[in-house]
């Protein structure tokens, strides 16, 4: 991507780029990493497309040599995503919870490379008043499916319990809890001062 990106700079000053797909869940990451790798500065961002302007001193001469990959490295070893029982959880608090969010509705339905931009403010604004939530993803794929999933673990934060059929079912996890101890320890400190 970044060899056609160069390759469209030797012609124009600018380069429209248009996301699609899960990169699209956290696209200030994607900006972040477009400038700093090819040098560019993006000018406009919409939704999803980016403008990414090469600068006034762009040489064509000079630009960088980026290395032919020849062959795809090994996909990394990560660890499990799904554990058996959720932090802070029983068996059978897990598996009613993972009951409760496949017959809970769909939150919404993503599609194969779609714009999912709005997913994580969606899923925030979901879990102010639902504890168990599920995302339809049919069609999408069970690879994109994970990958949306870990990126919903560390965006939301909240906790994927159950990846089966295309649908996620994501646990906001033990907020309430923490917020009482919270409210709690400062009603103590405020009586004891």
């Amino acid at each position: 991507m970044l060899d056609d990106i160069h390759n469209h700079w030797k012609r124009a000053e600018a380069v429209r780029i248009k996301c699609l797909g899960v990169p699209t869940l956290d696209m200030d990451n994607v900006c972040f990493h477009l400038e700093e790798k090819s040098g560019g500065k993006i000018i406009y961002r919409h939704i999803n497309i980016l403008i990414l302007y090469r600068g006034r001193n762009y040489d064509p001469q000079n630009q960088p040599v980026i290395p032919l990959m020849l062959w795809k490295p090994y996909a990394p070893i990560y660890p499990k995503l799904v554990k058996n029982i959720a932090d802070g959880l029983t068996f059978e608090e897990t598996k009613e919870m993972r009951n409760r969010g496949l017959h809970s509705p769909a939150l919404m339905k993503l599609t194969r490379n779609g714009v999912y931009v709005n997913v994580v403010a969606r899923v925030r604004e979901a879990f102010e008043t639902e504890e168990v939530i599920r995302l339809d993803c049919t069609h999408v794929g069970m690879s994109d499916c994970k990958r949306i999933g870990v990126k919903l673990r560390d965006l939301a934060p909240c906790v994927p319990i159950l990846f089966k059929d295309e649908q996620i079912i994501l646990w906001r996890g033990k907020r309430d809890q923490e917020r009482n101890s919270d409210i709690s320890d400062a009603n103590a400190k405020s009586s004891g001062a």
